[in-house]
C-alpha cells in the first residue's frame, strides 16, 4: 500500500523502539457468566446533561453487552444489544435507579425519560457505549448515568412564489463520522412530511451532526396523460420538477451545510425551493415469457442521490405505453437506478443520468450501456480451509448501490435486494451490471478478507474498482483467518472510561487503502476489544473522552499517532495490547 512519507518515517522511528503486542494473552473486558456467589448491582443517578438536575421516573434497560466486529469490511454488532433481561427498572423521584443483574460480566445499560433521547451509558455517535464490567472482585458499581433531552429540527418548505409546498417529504440524516466505512456517505436517521402550512418538525433527535434533504413535486406539475393513440401528452408550461434539495439550498451534499446539534436545542432549516424543466424517459422493456405465455414485466425508476445509501423514492408520474415503451415524466435531473420488477428478473439494475429538460430513451433488451464482469477469486480453500465462495457486495460509491450473492449460505436469490449471477467455473461468476466506480466487500465468509484486486478492461485501486461499458474481469485475491485485539486503556493511573479506541492502518492516508480505521470505546474497566480486524499493520490510539476531536484531519491525528504504539496483526492472531490513553 502506498502511504505518505512523513507518515511512514514517523512508523518507521515509532516501531524503531520496539513496541510490540504480545499474542495470545487473553481478553480485554469480561463476558457475562455465572457468579459463584453474591450479589450483582448496578446502581447510580440519571442526570440531565444540560442542566445537571435529576430526572426522575426513567426507565432503566439492561442487558448483556453486545460485542462488535467486522463483516466485509463494515462494522456491526452481533446480536441484539437490547436483548437481555425483559423487565425494566424504575428510578425514583430523584433520578436514583439500583439495577441487579445475574452474573458478572459486561453489561449495556439504558436510559429512557418522556422528552429525553433514549441512550445508552455514555453513548456516542448512536454506535459506541461504554459497558459496565462486574467481577466477584467488584460486584457492585455506582454511576452517574447523563441523558440529554431531545433536539428538533422544524423548518418551512416555501416555492418559488412563497407558497409553501404541501406533501414534501423531508429527511434526516446523520453525518459520516469518518472513513470507517469506506465510502464516505450519510445515514438515514428520521424522515417527516410537510403540512398544508408547508411546515414540518424533525424530533427525538440526539446531539450530532446532521444534513437535512427535501424531496417534492410542484403542485401544478401535469401528470403525464396516456392518450386514446398509447401515446403520452404534457403540458409543457407546466412540465416541471424540483431537485432534490439540501439545506440550505443545493443539490450538491458536500455543500450542504451540517447542522450541528446540542441536547434539547431546536433549529430552524426553511427551504425555498426552485423548479426546473422535467426529464422524461422512455424505456423499452424485455417480455419474458413462461411456458410460452408472456409475463408482466415493469421497471422500476428511483433516484440516487449523491452520499446517500436509502434515499426516499418520489411518486413519479403513471408510465403511459408509447410504440412498446414505458414512458416515465415529471423526473429531476440526476441519477436514476432502472431495476426490472416480476418473475424471472434476474439482470442487474441500470444506473442512468437524466439530463434536464431531455427525453431519453432505455432499451432494456439490448442493454449496450452495461457492463459484463466476470469475478473470479484467488485464495480459497488454502490451508484446507472452507472453499465455498463468499457473497460479493458492489457498493456504489455515488450514491445508492448494488447488491451480489455468490456462494450458499448467505442469503438467497432476490432476498434483501441481493441477485445471482450465473454459474461458470467452480471459483467464478459472471453478472451484468452498470457502469461506474464501487468498493467491493465481501459477505457471508467471515473468516475471509479482500488482499487485493487485479483487473482486466476495467481499473482497481484498493478495494475499490471503476467499471466502463463492455466486459471486465475482476480477480479478487482473499485471505482466510481475521485477527483480535483486547486490552486495557489507563489514563493517569486510572482505567480510562468512555475514551475512544482508534486502531490506525499505517495506510491511513492512502485513500485506496485495503486497510480502513477501526474505532471502539473503552469499558467501565478501561478495558475494550476489537474483533475481525483485517491483519496489517496499525497503530494503536486511545484518547481520554476524545469524541470530540477531528480524527479524520491529517494533521491533527499525526499528533495522536506520533504517541500511539505499532502493532503488526498477522492472521488468526488474538493480541492484548494494554495503552496508556492521551489527553484529548
Amino acid at each position: 500500500m502506498k502511504t505518505s512519507s512523513l507518515l511512514c518515517r514517523m512508523v518507521a522511528v515509532v516501531f524503531g523502539f520496539g513496541v510490540m503486542a504480545a499474542a495470545g494473552q487473553g481478553r480485554g473486558s469480561v463476558r457475562p457468566q455465572a457468579a459463584a456467589a453474591g450479589k450483582y448491582l448496578i446502581t447510580g443517578t440519571v442526570i440531565n446533561s444540560v442542566d445537571q438536575s435529576p430526572v426522575p421516573y426513567c426507565r432503566m434497560t439492561v442487558a448483556p453487552f453486545a460485542r462488535r466486529g467486522f463483516a466485509g469490511n463494515r462494522q456491526f454488532v452481533r446480536g441484539n444489544p437490547m436483548q437481555g433481561n425483559s423487565d425494566d427498572v424504575a428510578c425514583d423521584e430523584h433520578g436514583h435507579f439500583s439495577v441487579p443483574v445475574p452474573s458478572a460480566g459486561a453489561w449495556r445499560l439504558s436510559a429512557s425519560a418522556r422528552g429525553f433521547v433514549t441512550q445508552a451509558y455514555e453513548e456516542h455517535e448512536s454506535t459506541f457505549s461504554t459497558a459496565i464490567v462486574l467481577s466477584p472482585a467488584k460486584p457492585t458499581i455506582d454511576l452517574r448515568f447523563e441523558i440529554g433531552p431531545q433536539a428538533v429540527i422544524a423548518g418551512v418548505v416555501l416555492d418559488e412564489a412563497g407558497e409553501p409546498v404541501r406533501n414534501a417529504q423531508v429527511s434526516l440524516h446523520t453525518v459520516a463520522a469518518g472513513a470507517e466505512s469506506g465510502v464516505a456517505r450519510s445515514g438515514l436517521r428520521s424522515t417527516a412530511q410537510t403540512d398544508d402550512r408547508g411546515r414540518y418538525e424533525l424530533a427525538n433527535i440526539a446531539p450530532g451532526r446532521y444534513r437535512v434533504l427535501v424531496q417534492a413535486q410542484p403542485w401544478y406539475a401535469t401528470q403525464a396523460r396516456a392518450q386514446s393513440n398509447g401515446a403520452v401528452s404534457v403540458d409543457p408550461p407546466l412540465d416541471f420538477s424540483y431537485a432534490a434539495t439540501w439545506f440550505p439550498g443545493t443539490d450538491d451534499m458536500n455543500q450542504a451545510e451540517p447542522i450541528v446539534l446540542q441536547a434539547g436545542e431546536t433549529r430552524q432549516a426553511d427551504f425555498n425551493l426552485t423548479p426546473v424543466p422535467s426529464a422524461h424517459l422512455r424505456i423499452a422493456v424485455p417480455i419474458p415469457t413462461n411456458g410460452g405465455r408472456p409475463v408482466t414485466v415493469f421497471p422500476i425508476v428511483q433516484p440516487l442521490i449523491p452520499g446517500i445509501t436509502n434515499p426516499i423514492s418520489m411518486q413519479v408520474a403513471r408510465p403511459g405505453d408509447v410504440q412498446g415503451q414505458m414512458e416515465f415524466s415529471g423526473l429531476a435531473p440526476g441519477r436514476y437506478r432502472i431495476s426490472m420488477a416480476g418473475p424471472g428478473q434476474d439482470r442487474g439494475p441500470t444506473i442512468l443520468e437524466v439530463k434536464q429538460g431531455a427525453v431519453q430513451v432505455l432499451d432494456l433488451n439490448s442493454r449496450t450501456n452495461g457492463v459484463k464482469v466476470t469475478i473470479q477469486f484467488d485464495g480459497l480453500g488454502k490451508g484446507g480451509g472452507d472453499s465455498r465462495l463468499p457473497g460479493v457486495n458492489f457498493v456504489d460509491t455515488a450514491g445508492g448501490g448494488e447488491g451480489w450473492l455468490f456462494g450458499g449460505g448467505f442469503g438467497g436469490p432476490g432476498g434483501s435486494g441481493f441477485r445471482r449471477g450465473s454459474v461458470g467455473r467452480e471459483d467464478e461468476r459472471t453478472m451484468e451490471m452498470s457502469p461506474g466506480r464501487y468498493e467491493v466487500v465481501l459477505q457471508g465468509r467471515p473468516d475471509l478478507y479482500l488482499t487485493g484486486i487485479t483487473a482486466k478492461g476495467a481499473e482497481a485501486a484498493g478495494r475499490y474498482v471503476t467499471l466502463a461499458a463492455g466486459s471486465a474481469t475482476l480477480t479478487l485475491h482473499v485471505a482466510n483467518g481475521r485477527a483480535s485485539l483486547a486490552g486495557v486503556a489507563m489514563f493517569r493511573g486510572k482505567p480510562a472510561e468512555g475514551a475512544m479506541v482508534l486502531l490506525a492502518p499505517t495506510t491511513i492516508e492512502d485513500p485506496n487503502s485495503i486497510l480502513i480505521p477501526r474505532r471502539e470505546q473503552t469499558n467501565t474497566d478501561g478495558g475494550f476489544e476489537l474483533d475481525d480486524v483485517l491483519p496489517g499493520q496499525y497503530i494503536l490510539v486511545v484518547i481520554d473522552h476524545g469524541w470530540h476531536v477531528n480524527w479524520n484531519d491529517a494533521s491533527t491525528l499525526r499528533g495522536y499517532l506520533t504517541q500511539g504504539v505499532p502493532l503488526e496483526l498477522m492472521a488468526g492472531e488474538n493480541v492484548k495490547q494494554n495503552v496508556d490513553a492521551q489527553a484529548p
